[in-house]
Parts: C-alpha cells; structure tokens; sequence
C-alpha cells in the first residue's frame, strides 16, 4: 500500500511539474517603447523604411531599421521584418485608422528566437515621429 501511494504521489509530481514548467519557464512581461521616424526608400517592397531613434529594449537599438515587407488589399494589415545584429524577427501590424496600430511579433531567430512582443502605435501630431509602446517577453 506504501508504494502505491509514492507511486500516485510521483505521479501527481511529474503531472505538475509538466502542466507549470513552461508557465515557469516564460518570462515575465516588460514594459517596451521605441520612437522611430519613417523615410522613402524606393528599394523597399512599401517604398518607406523605418529607422529606430530610441528604444528601450537593448536588442532593438538606435539605428535598428524596420522594414515594411508587404500589406493588404485595403492597406489595413502590414507585414513588418525587424533585423538586428544579433536576431530577427517578424510580425504584423493591423491599423485601425491612418495614425494608429497594433503591432504583434513572433519568436525569430538568435538574440530574438524566443522573442515576443505586442505594442500600440501612435504619431507625434505632423507625423514625423512614431511610437510603440506596449510589452515584451521571452517565452514559448
């Protein structure tokens, strides 16, 4: 009977650590911003390309470009590429007027591979300058 109960016990163990090891193993969510200003580049497949000004997140630094890569029929949805040093990732933004957004990216690869990230986008009032502010973490 003893060994019945370490075997139930072991096995309520191992359930459990199986349901909550990948909620351990995600990190915790941070807060994220960037400011960018966006160009014309004519190379590009949207003809503009975005260059980070500041970023609050050391893998995403000043300079980063971001990179518009196709969008929607109605220009509502917006593929995004973001290609670092050390990483890469990809995502989408889904615009809800011309001045707002919601961006969310997906694990890429190296520095980014576990990466994800889910931010609001908004302008200064001529336009000039764009913001993401939203979080970010680590996980599966």
């Amino acid at each position: 009977m003893l060994s019945l109960k370490r075997l139930v016990a072991t096995f309520s163990a191992i359930v459990a650590l199986t349901v909550l090891a990948p909620v351990a193993s995600a990190g915790s969510v941070r807060p994220f911003h960037l400011d960018k200003i966006c160009v014309e580049d004519l190379s590009e497949p949207l003809g503009y390309v975005c260059i980070v000004q500041n970023s609050d997140f050391k893998w995403i630094p000043a300079g980063t470009e971001v990179h518009y890569l196709s969008q929607n029929e109605a220009g509502d949805v917006v593929q995004v590429a973001i290609e670092t040093r050390n990483g890469s990732t990809t995502g989408v933004c889904v615009w809800t007027s011309p001045v707002a957004a919601i961006c969310t990216f997906g694990p890429g690869t190296g520095r980014l591979s576990r990466f994800y990230l889910e931010v609001v986008v908004t302008t200064n009032a001529d336009q000039s300058i764009w913001y993401w502010d939203g979080t970010y973490w680590f996980g599966h």
